[in-house]
């Protein structure tokens, strides 16, 4: 395994959106190591800087040989995790609300805002959250 902050290493910079591709490179480390259960779960809490160590170092399931628990709980603190962000109707308005309110005088504005309207519209819509009406 890696040495924690050399290049080859998985990073985890505390964020929902870098937790995928944490979890990805280290699992597939770890399965070339034969790293498991409590092995498995103290190997990856290595890779996490300070208040992540803490944090994840200290949930019941860090003490236990069941790494697939642990995950499960690590994945509930990171809403999102799994590359798909959660909208609402409510952060669709506020964009709307945000650009009504702007001058937009160049196609690159515009275009700003259309990509990232139809960004939060469109899981809105493939998951039947928002109608017609709303667009």
């Amino acid at each position: 395994m890696p040495v924690h902050g050399t290049k080859d290493a998985p990073k985890f910079d505390g964020t929902t959106d870098n937790l995928a591709d944490f979890i990805d490179l280290y699992e597939q480390l770890a399965d070339d190591v034969g790293l498991q259960g409590l092995d498995r779960i103290k190997g990856i809490i290595r890779y996490l800087e300070r208040d992540d160590r803490e944090l994840w170092g200290g949930m019941p399931e860090a003490q236990v040989s069941d790494y697939n628990a642990f995950m499960k709980e690590v994945k509930v603190m990171y809403p999102g995790w799994d590359g798909k962000r959660r909208y609402t109707l409510l952060d669709l308005q506020a964009i709307a609300h945000e650009y009504a309110n702007k001058m937009m005088p160049s196609y690159q504005e515009l275009s700003n805002y259309l990509r990232t309207f139809k960004q939060i519209m469109q899981p809105l819509l493939a998951e039947d959250r928002i109608g017609k009406a709303e667009r």
